[in-house]
């Protein structure tokens, strides 16, 4: 029996992200994920934890993103394809919890300050409000991660920031097509 959760697709700009057949594209960067090393460096653990759980962090794009998919029952190409970029974030939370962990933090829904909470999520109600705060959250976590990147010694954890800030322009870059769509 088919599972009733789309097929996660790493696609590329072009392909189908809806199992219809439909355009809809998403997009995921083909270049793997590298790993981070390092002795315990509690600074970059705090940038981390920034991007783990802070207010715009990895967690608020997720639940963001769920929301989203859950209301637009009226286009599910869309809904699938936010669905699958919440699939991609859900692997950059997985991927900054490791670094956290392999740098000597514990991974927590917190930002080191204040525990993440719901009211971080943007619930805009119709389609280009919802396309207009994805596109200020993507800008805001390529913004964070290139200054997070340049706040740290580890060249380890550079990498997978800069690798992750390649999927976040990809999403950008789909969300405001999206939006020039919509006219």
């Amino acid at each position: 029996m088919p599972s009733a959760f789309p097929q996660f697709l790493p696609l590329t700009p072009g392909q189908s992200a809806h199992p219809s057949g439909s355009t809809m594209a998403v997009a995921i960067g083909t270049a793997p994920y590298p790993e981070v090393t390092g002795v315990p460096d509690p600074a970059t653990v705090a940038l981390l934890k920034e991007d783990y759980a802070g207010a715009g962090g990895e967690i608020t794009a997720i639940l963001q993103y769920v929301y989203q998919q859950g209301r637009l029952d009226d286009d599910p190409a869309l809904a699938n394809a936010i669905l699958q970029i919440a699939i991609v974030e859900m692997m950059h939370l997985d991927m900054l919890g490791d670094a956290i962990v392999a740098l000597g933090g514990k991974p927590s829904f917190d930002d080191g300050h204040f525990y993440w909470d719901a009211s971080k999520v943007d619930y805009a109600q119709d389609l280009k409000g919802m396309l207009q705060a994805n596109i200020a959250a993507e800008k805001n976590a390529i913004e964070t991660y290139e200054k997070h990147s340049a706040l740290t010694e580890n060249e380890s954890v550079k990498a997978l920031l800069a690798r992750i800030a390649q999927d976040e322009q990809l999403h950008l870059q789909f969300f405001t097509e999206q939006l020039e769509a919509q006219g």
